[in-house]
């Protein structure tokens, strides 16, 4: 029936077009996704660079939610045009597309002078989709970014949307959503330059640097969903409460 629908949406002019997928999304979102947003506070009023982990093709409309009414630049993969329902869906947020696994220079272009025009950035430093929903290991290319930016790092994490919508590499654009408890928590930034001591001496210090940034996103999940970053040298903060949130983040 979504597939039909979007089909259907795709044909009208882009402004209706964004509008009516945005609405259809909401409704799905708010009768789907129990989610609960923690540690808003600690988005500061300037524009920032956001790293999150990445689970779902619904992390990045999960994302626009808790951001509201704050308006965030995502780099989303180029994979998410070969779709009608992703095409539209990430119509309804701005993007920078990128080309996942690969050096996508032009993309880390277009964030930094994004970032210097005064706008808020979200990249998912993993590169694709996790498919064991845990945290693998962090493309080096974020270091060029985070580094020249020159803008407050904020880690962020989500729990639950590889359950909301499961990934399904066999057909993408029929990937079905489930109702489930989703999870988004904002940690505290930070400056690059703050991790200078955490990363001195390494071997590969671009690699490391990145390292050490998203350990401040694992350090905001709970264990099991830590993965790659589960053993870190930094000191672990405690995993959010989990427990069943009462209402849909408003």
């Amino acid at each position: 029936m979504l597939r039909i629908l979007f089909f259907l949406m795709s044909k009208l002019p882009e402004g209706a077009r964004q509008q009516m997928v945005r609405a259809l999304m909401n409704g799905v979102w708010d009768t789907l996704a129990n989610e609960k947003v923690l540690g808003r506070e600690n988005i500061p009023d300037q524009p920032c660079l956001f790293l999150c982990n990445h689970l779902s093709n619904a992390d990045g409309f999960t994302l626009d939610r808790a951001f509201r009414p704050r308006k965030v630049v995502f780099l989303a993969g180029v994979k998410l045009k070969s779709t009608v329902m992703t095409r539209l869906a990430s119509e309804t947020m701005e993007t920078i597309a990128i080309k996942p696994n690969s050096p996508d220079i032009e993309a880390m272009r277009r964030a930094l002078d994004t970032l210097k025009a005064g706008k808020s950035v979200l990249i998912f430093p993993e590169g694709a989709r996790s498919r064991t929903g845990t945290l693998t290991q962090a493309k080096k290319g974020l270091s060029l970014i985070a580094k020249r930016a020159g803008v407050p790092v904020v880690p962020v994490a989500l729990q639950g949307t590889e359950k909301l919508m499961p990934i399904n590499d066999s057909d993408m654009g029929g990937e079905r959503l489930f109702k489930a408890d989703v999870f988004v928590r904002f940690g505290p930034p930070f400056r690059v330059e703050a991790l200078e001591a955490e990363v001195a001496g390494a071997e590969d210090p671009r690699q490391a640097l990145v390292d050490a940034m998203m350990r401040r996103v694992a350090e905001l999940l709970p264990p099991e969903y830590r993965g790659f970053y589960a053993d870190t040298s930094a000191p672990a903060a405690p995993a959010p409460d989990l427990e069943r949130p009462s209402a849909p983040a408003s």
